[in-house]
């Protein structure tokens, strides 16, 4: 099953996490909304705190519980954070990406764009020209 990024998403961990009576085996993430970026205020973008705040918001895990997490699955779980902050820094719009797919057909959707009025397509490359 393909990556939604409108669903939630279930982050198995290789090592589980044990607090008190509570197992973790698996971390469900939903999908992100403001308050969660909300939620790192104060913290570097950069930092361990800041991805802890932001997955904690989207987790519902308490921090307590993340501060046991493995490394490697702490090394996963920050790439998971990289597209999330990518989506709230502008550098990708995953609505965009979503209904390019919806729609099937990249070349039909491109078509129909340049059809629009006041949108030009630009003639195909006919190779290097001279001024001679």
């Amino acid at each position: 099953m393909a990556y939604d990024p409108f669903e939630p998403e279930v982050f198995r961990l290789r090592v589980p996490i044990r607090k008190g009576e509570v197992e973790y085996k698996a971390l469900t993430l939903r999908p992100p909304v403001l308050r969660d970026i909300i939620r790192t205020d104060g913290h570097a973008p950069e930092s361990v705190a800041y991805a802890r705040a932001l997955l904690s918001s989207l987790s519902g895990a308490p921090e307590a519980v993340l501060d046991q997490l493995a490394p490697e699955d702490w090394a996963d779980l920050r790439l998971v954070l990289a597209r999330t902050n990518m989506r709230f820094m502008g550098l990708v719009n995953l609505l965009d990406e979503k209904e390019e797919a919806e729609t099937g057909d990249p070349t039909a959707a491109a078509a129909e764009m340049a059809a629009k009025p006041g949108n030009v397509t630009p003639p195909p490359n006919s190779g290097p020209t001279s001024a001679a």
